[in-house]
């Protein structure tokens, strides 16, 4: 039985409004720390309040927000459509708001004061790029500088238009402005990483040949007919 009257009243249960705003007033700035109440047909419904600054400079304005509980919180008070009104400090404004779960903006104004705006704050505008500031020597405005850009020998000079070699490790260039250069083992048109270790590797082995050749002459020169190795004479 208790577990049926749980949905019941919980359905019942109406949160508090939360009533909030600007205060303005023609004698002067409203201070910040005074106590805000709200009153529900002259009953205290809301306590706790408070007034507060918000801004800077000429643009400061005083705010305020305080709770106003339901009916179901406190008999008597907060129901949809009653009138709430507001006391800052020890005046009761003229204005009145209407009762409703949740946010309920009411602006407050005393004397013959308009009501003041509360300030918003907008992110500051980003700054356009200068096209000036990217651009490199010798390009027209408007032309932008890109990473595929080789530069090339000028005419008139050995090797014209051939890429000028930038690495500063001796790296190989495209021969190919604008392009990147081949990577070991893919098809792009240039020698793979296995070709160009099989030449090495030639040479060194012709190298070595040669070295072999001209060391049998030598040995055959000295008198050694066999043109190797010629062991010593046993005794």
């Amino acid at each position: 039985m208790a577990l049926l009257l749980i949905p019941q009243a919980y359905a019942q249960f109406s949160p508090p409004s939360t009533v909030f705003g600007s205060v303005a007033d023609s004698a002067g700035p409203v201070d910040a720390g005074l106590t805000v109440e709200a009153y529900i047909d002259g009953k205290l419904c809301g306590t706790k309040g408070r007034t507060e600054f918000t801004g800077e400079g000429s643009a400061r304005v005083t705010v305020y927000v305080v709770d106003v509980v339901s009916e179901s919180q406190t008999a008597g008070c907060g129901k949809e459509g009653k009138e709430v009104k507001i006391k800052v400090g020890d005046r009761t404004a003229a204005q009145a708001a209407k009762w409703a779960p949740g946010p309920v903006q009411l602006d407050l104004t005393f004397g013959s004061a308009s009501p003041a705006a509360i300030p918003t704050f907008t992110p500051a505008p980003t700054k356009t790029p200068d096209p000036a500031a990217t651009q490199a020597p010798g390009q027209t405005p408007g032309q932008t500088q890109t990473s595929q850009q080789v530069a090339t020998i000028p005419p008139g000079s050995p090797g014209a238009g051939s890429p000028v070699p930038t690495s500063p490790r001796g790296g190989i260039t495209s021969a190919t402005p604008g392009q990147a250069p081949a990577t070991g083992g893919g098809d792009s048109g240039g020698a793979p990483v296995w070709a160009i270790a099989l030449l090495i590797l030639g040479g060194l082995g012709a190298i070595g040949g040669g070295v072999g050749y001209y060391m049998a002459r030598g040995n055959k020169d000295n008198g050694n007919g066999s043109g190797g190795f010629t062991p010593p004479d046993a005794d």
